[in-house]
């Protein structure tokens, strides 16, 4: 393995398609981000799932939370909301 290899970005797949994320540690604006670089409404708000992370595994992240991920296929379900 060479260098170039060793310091590929994370592979992530949000809401269907695949991204490429800065590092290991995603964050729930940087995933939001990718899946509404346009957010929707100015009051939308939005639910995060996510599975086949390194840590934790599996759940769901609110804003100011963090996830480690794999180096390829972890997955991420974005979803906009009204204001409640």
């Amino acid at each position: 393995m060479n260098q170039e290899e060793t310091r590929k970005e994370p592979v992530i797949i949000v809401n269907g398609e695949d991204h490429s994320a800065s590092s290991e540690v995603v964050t729930y604006q940087e995933v939001v981000t990718i899946a509404f670089p346009i957010p929707p409404s100015p009051d939308a708000r939005y639910t995060v799932s996510y599975r086949d992370a390194k840590e934790p595994r599996e759940g769901s992240l609110a804003p100011n939370q963090s996830v480690i991920v794999r180096q390829k296929g972890t997955v991420f379900n974005v979803k906009a909301t009204g204001k409640s």
